[in-house]
């Protein structure tokens, strides 16, 4: 029997990690959690269902996934966020595709749920990447928008994986001011800064891109809504770059 690992990384998810645990039990021959120091019920309702749960301070996501990896004994690896599911027809595909032996990694696509309805374009979908690989053929790169190197050959699975995103405006600016810190110092190493002429740019360039090239507007006000506070999103972005050279620039000074 080929063994299945499945690997989730958590921080106070515990509105989502049982409809997470439910779409996979079956399926999985381990369930390995990481978790960066919920202070809600996850690891409450996680121990009902697996007790490899193991703690590890945050420090960028493809470091959390591989710190996962590290721990998994299976064959192969599904790797889920807690606010997402996997529906019984991919389940059984995924169990049929881990059977074979001319692949290494599989590419699976996502639906993403945005204030309660599936989001069809505005750059959210089509949302495919590698989220089932081989062990020892896979690791995690990128600290955040993490992607799974994979050597050897890929194919790709027919069955979509559930993400319920944001219900909410106010969990989507929560994210928002989590994200945009942690691109604008990914960006700051990079030797990235911020300019005037990036600021003007920000959110015409987003906001036009998503809304109209790629046709946001067919998923209705919600497409506009999210073009918007993306358009936001870069904007504050670039704000942020700001903000972290004058913070450098004051230590200097000291």
């Amino acid at each position: 029997m080929t063994k299945l690992s499945v690997n989730i990384i958590t921080l106070n998810e515990e509105e989502n990690i049982k409809t997470c645990l439910e779409s996979i039990k079956d399926i999985a021959y381990e369930i390995i959690i990481v978790d960066s120091g919920s202070s809600d019920r996850t690891i409450e309702i996680a121990k009902k269902y697996t007790k490899k749960i193991f703690y590890r301070k945050f420090d960028d996501y493809s470091s959390q996934k591989n710190f996962a990896l590290e721990k998994s004994s299976g064959e192969w690896i599904l790797s889920l966020d807690a606010d997402e599911e996997i529906s019984q027809d991919l389940a059984k595909e995924i169990k049929q595709a881990i059977k074979k032996d001319n692949c290494n990694g599989f590419y699976i696509s996502r639906k993403n749920i945005l204030l309660g309805k599936v989001i069809n374009h505005t750059r959210w979908s089509p949302d495919k990447h590698i989220w089932l690989f081989r062990k020892g053929f896979g690791k995690w790169v990128g600290e955040i928008h993490e992607e799974v190197l994979v050597d050897g050959n890929t194919l790709e699975l027919s069955g979509s994986k559930i993400h319920h995103s944001y219900s909410t405006v106010t969990e989507f600016l929560a994210m928002t001011n989590d994200y945009t810190s942690k691109i604008a110092l990914s960006e700051h190493k990079k030797g990235h800064r911020f300019s005037l002429f990036k600021l003007l740019i920000a959110f015409p360039r987003s906001f036009i891109g998503r809304y109209f090239m790629k046709m946001g507007f067919l998923d209705g006000w919600r497409g506009f809504v999210l073009s918007y506070m993306m358009g936001i999103y870069r904007m504050i972005t670039v704000v942020k770059l700001w903000e972290i050279s004058q913070k450098k620039l004051q230590k200097e000074k000291v």
